[in-house]
């Protein structure tokens, strides 16, 4: 699969789930040390998807780069570090 179709993949994954399982899901990823095409097509999927939903979450991340390590939590429409 090329990075664009891992894109398209995980945003149809993640579109159905609730706030709280997107956060899940985030932290699913805390310390994962794994990277590559499927990787980089998951990361972006779940940045567009919080992006979508308004969630701030720019206390691990921006446009450019997110954090994975510590777990969060939604605190209303905020990630915030546990």
């Amino acid at each position: 699969m090329t990075p664009i179709e891992y894109y398209e993949y995980f945003k149809k994954d993640l579109e159905p789930l609730s706030d709280d399982a997107i956060i899940a899901r985030f932290n699913q990823s805390v310390e994962l040390r794994a990277f590559g095409v499927a990787r980089q097509g998951y990361l972006k999927a779940l940045r567009a998807s919080l992006d979508e939903r308004n969630i701030d979450y720019s206390a691990v991340g921006d446009a450019q780069t997110m954090r994975f390590d510590r777990k969060v939590t939604l605190v209303g429409k905020v990630i915030l570090r546990k």
